[in-house]
């Protein structure tokens, strides 16, 4: 008799509830926390175009800083291929140095310098190292 009980209780705690839980991986969840196309919410997909750098080579964020309030609607920089710490931007017509680039912008540097080089509109800046020019829009 004292047994009868514990089993119940067991036989209760055991069995699922209908309403409550649910199949795991379900797209039960919260609105805009669901998995959409196979990569879960904050995760950017792997193999794409980093950010700032897409189809139509946008100018990324740190270095359109570096041009101040009026961006020009084409953006030529000037990357030398040895140093990712400076790069040369043509702000009206001439080439002005920006050196000293911190971490984040350095990050952009190098992945810029993966783009197609372009003919400069304005003669580059006599240096001893070839600069590469990459065209923004």
């Amino acid at each position: 008799m004292r047994f009868v009980p514990m089993i119940l209780a067991a036989l209760f705690l055991s069995s699922p509830i209908p309403g409550v839980g649910g199949v795991a991986g379900s797209s039960d969840g919260p609105p805009g926390q669901a998995k959409k196309g196979n990569v879960p919410p904050g995760l950017a997909k792997k193999g794409g175009v980093p950010p700032g750098l897409a189809a139509r080579h946008t100018l990324p964020p740190g270095l359109a800083k570096k041009f101040g309030a009026h961006r020009p609607p084409k953006a030529y920089v000037a990357f030398d291929p040895t140093r990712e710490d400076r790069a040369w931007l043509l702000i009206d017509a001439r080439w002005v140095p920006v050196t000293r680039l911190d971490v984040s912008l350095r990050a952009e540097v190098r992945s810029s310098l993966l783009l197609p080089p372009v003919p400069p509109p304005v003669p580059l800046p006599p240096l001893p190292a070839g600069l590469r020019v990459v065209l923004f829009e």
